[in-house]
């Protein structure tokens, strides 16, 4: 149907190097036109539209059988084959992990904690993840880090290695900048084979979770440098590096500013009205002795109005249970605050927020061993950036036990961890009070006081109003009694 119609002339480019494929392919540039043209070579288009759909057509029949991309061919006349993309700064590629077990039976071990640790960071918000069925074409080849970002176009690299002797196994693990070369993150994780299965999710949520914290910051860090043209991708990966900080009201009015950025470009940006919503709410649940009670209220109003409308755009988003826990916790609504808690749980089980906020309800249910139980967990995934309230509420739940020499430990471990965060400085206080060391306690609430010299009681320790008894005697026999006696103010 086409013969005499069309002259298509194919300039050979050679070898190109092309993305997500390993080896060099040959391309081709195709110069298309009207077989009466003039015998000059054009690479315009033809005018006449039965003659682009036919080369459209035979453009398309060359890329189903190459494989290469349209925009290959597609080009004008002089123009070269360029692998340069704009890469996702939370792009990431998990190389096929080194069996050095010496065993080749053992390669299965390998290959599983790849397929798994890339499977746990496509939880990243916005990260673009590569399958791992081309990951594993880059298995063996001598490539720099540099030379397989570039090839894969992405940002971010993972190298780890499997070694074992007996039972035992060790799992090394590196994060590279793929631009510089530069590790930005290591780890090592030790275990025993006899419980693969648990090993290997233990392992590749603990790796998921630093290795997102790492990318974050480096992404947040560099979208900075746009601040002239803000995006909203950029805007809310400034506020997640924000969210990694220790907690602070000025650091929620900044997460909170952000937000509302981005929801000015996208008003119906789930992830924005979520991070404004939860910024709101934290700052109600934890900083209400620095507000008027108005004030506190219109916060939580907007809360609850943003949360339903995310709920309604994405019914299946953790963090809309998260927020809602917040809002049922200080509206009396004890039951629906566990209800929201445990959904939001169930929708991110390797989430250390979600283990931490269903602690808080079993602390006010007056169940500490299930409270700690649950910060077991969430210390388990983020064990090299816990958050400082996870040393707060662990300490508080062995205090409600009874075991007044462990909650001082992670009081201690707290405050070490996060110097500016002051929560953990009232708990040293009132627990060294306990134990009659006057010097320290007074220490204590002296830091306390150049922290945060309004520092009050708050919402997330006063017993619930639906709460048990067994709480509410713990607070009024046990906590009161020690906040007053150390000298803090009520």
């Amino acid at each position: 149907a086409v013969f005499g119609k069309v002259e298509a002339q194919f300039e050979d480019t050679g070898e190109q190097t092309v993305k997500n494929i390993v080896q060099p392919v040959r391309a081709y540039r195709l110069h298309v036109g009207a077989a009466d043209a003039a015998p000059a070579v054009r690479a315009a288009t033809p005018r006449n539209p039965h003659l682009r759909r036919v080369a459209f057509a035979v453009v398309t029949l060359l890329v189903l059988a190459t494989g290469i991309g349209i925009s290959q061919f597609w080009r004008p006349a002089g123009s070269t084959v360029t692998n340069e993309v704009a890469v996702n700064p939370l792009s990431i590629l998990v190389l096929p992990f080194a069996n050095q077990t010496g065993e080749a039976q053992k390669a299965y071990v390998a290959d599983a904690l790849t397929t798994s640790i890339t499977a746990d960071l496509s939880r990243i918000r916005d990260a673009y993840v590569i399958p791992p069925t081309t990951a594993f074409s880059f298995k063996d080849k001598a490539l720099t880090v540099q030379q397989i970002g570039k090839d894969a176009g992405v940002r971010f690299v993972v190298q780890g290695s499997v070694l074992s002797s007996g039972d035992k196994i060790r799992i090394s693990v590196t994060l590279a900048d793929a631009q510089s070369g530069a590790t930005l993150w290591t780890d090592t994780l030790d275990g025993e084979l006899s419980n693969l299965f648990a090993l290997q999710d233990k392992v590749t949520a603990q790796i998921g979770n630093g290795i997102g914290h790492e990318m974050v910051i480096v992404a947040a860090r560099e979208s900075e440098m746009r601040q002239s043209a803000p995006k909203v991708a950029d805007l809310l990966l400034r506020a997640a590096a924000l969210n990694l900080k220790t907690q602070s009201l000025q650091n929620w009015q900044q997460i909170e500013a952000l937000n509302r950025q981005a929801l000015a470009l996208e008003p119906n940006n789930v992830r924005a009205m979520t991070g404004l919503a939860a910024a709101l709410a934290l700052q109600a649940l934890n900083f209400s002795y620095d507000m008027e009670p108005a004030v506190i209220e219109q916060k939580w109003s907007e809360v609850h109005e943003l949360a339903l409308k995310a709920k309604v755009l994405d019914p299946y988003n953790g963090d809309v249970y998260r927020v809602l826990g917040f809002y049922a916790e200080t509206h009396n609504d004890f039951p629906g605050w566990r209800r929201a808690s445990e959904t939001a749980l169930s929708l991110q089980p390797k989430n250390w927020s979600a283990y931490n906020n269903l602690s808080r309800w079993f602390i006010a249910n007056a169940e500490p061993e299930k409270a700690i139980a649950l910060l077991t967990q969430a210390f388990q995934l983020e064990p090299k950036h816990p958050s400082p309230v996870c040393f707060y509420n662990i300490a508080r739940a062995h205090w409600q036990s009874g075991n007044k020499d462990a909650a001082l430990e992670w009081s201690l471990k707290g405050t070490e961890a996060h110097p500016t965060y002051a929560g953990n400085y009232a708990l040293l206080a009132m627990l060294y009070t306990a134990k009659g060391d006057e010097a320290r306690a007074k220490a204590a609430v002296m830091e306390l006081r150049r922290l945060s010299p309004n520092f009050r009681n708050t919402g997330s320790v006063i017993p619930h109003p639906s709460g048990p008894r067994a709480y509410k005697e713990f607070y009024e026999n046990t906590y009161m009694p020690m906040y007053r006696k150390a000298g803090l103010t009520e």
